[in-house]
């Protein structure tokens, strides 16, 4: 049951990453189950959901950081994917993607010959 419940539990959050009401324990509510019991279905897989979560949407942060019809700030996006604030979306970003958001935007522009 612990693969199927993760499965499910990272489906729903994969269709919520913009609400803002997006904690485990909004989603140990709609999956009925216990926060306990959607702990252990991710400890096999050796990260929290919330870690899911967050690499979720600073994946999808990257994405619309370098979409070429996109031209939302970083400010913008950190909003529109739920961080806190951009302070903690910069820091956040630089920690897994080894650069800023600014850097990573500027890069990707010059790569594709965008200004």
């Amino acid at each position: 049951m612990s693969p199927a419940l993760a499965q499910a539990a990272r489906d729903l959050a994969d269709r919520r990453l913009t609400d803002t009401g997006l904690p485990p324990s909004a989603l140990t509510r709609e999956l009925n189950v216990s926060p306990r019991t959607l702990q252990r279905a991710f400890a096999g897989e050796g990260r929290p959901l919330s870690t899911y979560i967050r690499r979720r949407r600073l994946g999808e942060a990257s994405r619309a950081l370098v979409a070429p019809h996109r031209r939302m700030t970083v400010t913008e996006t950190a909003a529109r994917w739920q961080f806190a604030d951009s302070g903690h979306f910069a820091r956040d970003f630089r920690k897994h993607y080894g650069r800023t958001p600014t850097d990573y935007t500027a890069t990707a522009a010059r790569d594709t010959g965008a200004t």
